[in-house]
């Protein structure tokens, strides 16, 4: 299984993909809509009519449990895509999508161009159709960690997935660029942010990650960490 997606925070270049096909002449006729902090794409039990692929800035996936907290599901940037279960027949959509920055850029494709895409376009039929399979999968794993696993737990497997994907070999070990704040990773891992830096705070006293500013985080031995 691909560790990469367990998480939900990766590009798959889906926007490098299109654009030397049908997508540049889909945005002559149809430009880039544009989102800032906060802004709705979708709201859940909305009818599904497009799907949504991020060009520019990031978007949160999330519903809502039946106590009323919100479960975040992803975060979403450039070369993602969203809504596609549309392509098997959702009828409508199950969790809600919201930019978090600001000019966040999107671009919006009705169902049926869509399914022209998967239809005329291989590369496309077949990265959605991975989609599909990775997603059952990386939702089994996930709710497996935050069912069965503490919150250091999870903590440790959400980095642990962070330095495989996209960490860099350094001197003092793995580095990892954040774009994501403790408050987003609190919400993927199903803690309080509170509980995230206290964690943080312990892993740093026991030399195993070590922060520079706020963007970037070494991990002195990724398989040291329990």
């Amino acid at each position: 299984m691909n560790q990469k997606s367990v998480w939900f925070f990766e590009e798959v270049d889906l926007y490098e993909m299109l654009c030397p096909y049908k997508y540049k002449d889909h945005l002559k006729t149809h430009p880039l809509s544009c989102y800032n902090k906060t802004d709705f794409l979708f709201m859940e039990g909305d009818p599904v009519r497009e799907i949504f692929l991020v060009a520019e800035g990031k978007v949160k996936v999330s519903f809502y449990d039946p106590e009323g907290n919100e479960q975040v599901l992803a975060f979403l940037s450039k070369g993602e895509i969203l809504g596609e279960t549309a392509l098997i027949g959702q009828a409508r959509y199950r969790e809600f999508a919201q930019a978090v920055v600001d000019r966040t850029m999107i671009c919006r494709l009705g169902v049926d161009k869509a399914r022209e895409l998967m239809r005329d376009y291989v590369p496309f039929s077949l990265t959605i159709t991975k989609r599909f399979g990775e997603k059952s999968q990386r939702l089994e794993r996930r709710l497996q960690i935050l069912l069965f696993k503490d919150a250091r737990q999870r903590l440790v497997a959400f980095l642990k997935d962070l330095c495989r994907d996209i960490g860099t070999a350094h001197a003092s070990g793995t580095k990892v660029e954040l774009d994501i704040t403790q408050s987003d990773i609190a919400a993927l891992i199903g803690a309080s942010r509170k509980t995230v830096s206290l964690l943080f705070t312990d892993l740093e006293m026991e030399g195993v990650v070590r922060f520079n500013g706020r963007k970037e985080l070494f991990v002195s031995n990724v398989e040291q960490l329990i």
